[in-house]
């Protein structure tokens, strides 16, 4: 029976393929060069698909809460009354009510929107203003920026 190790020993083969007796494989040396290139390659990619990763996951919890506050907008130009609502999911995360009540934007209320590592959120404030509007102000979590959400103007809605 014809195995792969007696094909390679056969003389006419080593010849055809300049095998010498010693030649079996990669050496050390070669395994560790290919070895440190990879673990070069590793130490650069990872950090910048963390770091992908968690702008994504940090934009996910902004488009909730904007999607959560721009129904609250409807609801308030609607009804001009402060709307109330329950705690939701959406996106995969949980967006719920903070601040002075559960379920009503009448005073100042946080929505918070975190993943469930809890260390990427973005936050919306519904603060009421002066003449009767709202504030309306988003910050991102991850780098703490102030965002203003479409329809406000100036901070109100």
């Amino acid at each position: 029976m014809l195995t792969f190790q007696s094909f390679l020993s056969s003389p006419k083969i080593r010849k055809t393929l300049s095998l010498k007796p010693g030649d079996e494989g990669f050496s050390l040396i070669e395994l560790v060069v290919v070895v440190a290139v990879l673990a070069v390659l590793s130490a650069i990619a990872i950090p910048s698909f963390t770091s992908m990763t968690t702008k994504a996951r940090n934009a996910a919890a902004k488009s909730t809460i904007a999607t959560i506050a721009k129904e609250c907008a409807v609801r308030y130009a609607n009804a001009e009354e402060d709307p109330t609502f329950a705690a939701v999911t959406l996106n995969g995360y949980d967006s719920v009510l903070w601040g002075t009540s559960d379920t009503d934007c009448s005073e100042e209320e946080d929505l918070v929107a975190e993943s469930s590592d809890e260390s990427k959120y973005a936050t919306y404030t519904w603060t009421p203003g002066v003449d009767g509007g709202k504030t309306c102000d988003m910050t991102d979590g991850l780098d703490d920026e102030v965002y203003e959400l479409a329809g406000c103007i100036d901070g109100v809605w």
